[in-house]
């Protein structure tokens, strides 16, 4: 459910970064710049907040214009269809919830942030990126908990495994969008080239279509 509400104060993503940081050197102009051209590219995603009501927890933009805040997410997640859209949304908030019953806003709008900036295009990646947002976060649990004190061998030892288990996971997933991404093509990197004198050769990465 979208609700048309006041947009926060103080968000001045649209000002030149560069204008904000005076004082900044060569490199991190280069930075500020970057993150403005970045910005322009894409909306940024939509804030959500969850409310409770008669008939339970209701999602809403915290965005002036609920249409925009729309447009932003089919920008976040690469689906043209309304249903997907909120189907992903859903996932997501509910990865980052402790609990089904205890929705987190501000754990659900860092799911949504990391889902943009792997940027999906279509219904494919964007089912990938929402699953790559999970690994990661059940990884990153696993490594947080194997470092607390006061815990037993066995239970460090299983976190550990278990964290590494889905850093595999995610590496595989991430082989899968970049293949996704290249469409089928296949590229074969030359690193030792040997001419005899009057040959020619061809050194560097070589995509072969597989319709060609």
């Amino acid at each position: 459910m979208m609700s048309k509400t006041k947009p926060k104060q103080g968000n001045d993503d649209d000002k030149v970064l560069t204008e904000r940081f005076p004082g900044a050197n060569e490199s991190e102009a280069r930075v500020a710049q970057w993150l403005v051209d970045a910005r322009q590219a894409r909306p940024s995603p939509p804030e959500v907040k969850f409310h409770e009501s008669e008939t339970g927890t209701v999602l809403r933009f915290e965005h002036e214009e609920p249409a925009l805040a729309l447009l932003a997410l089919h920008s976040v997640t690469g689906v043209r269809n309304n249903d997907a859209v909120f189907m992903l949304l859903d996932q997501l908030t509910r990865l980052a919830a402790s609990d089904l019953k205890k929705l987190d806003s501000t754990r659900a709008n860092k799911a949504i942030a990391m889902m943009d900036e792997l940027k999906p295009a279509d219904g494919s990646e964007a089912m990938l990126a929402a699953q790559m947002v999970a690994v990661h976060v059940a990884a990153m649990q696993c490594f947080s908990r194997a470092m607390l004190d006061d815990q037993s061998f066995l239970s460090r030892d299983l976190n550990l495994k278990h964290g590494a288990k889905l850093s595999r996971i995610y590496a595989q997933q991430v082989e899968a969008l970049d293949k996704h991404r290249r469409k089928g093509q296949q590229t074969v990197v030359v690193e030792h080239v040997h001419v005899n004198d009057g040959g020619q050769a061809i050194v560097g990465s070589v995509s072969v279509g597989r319709g060609v």
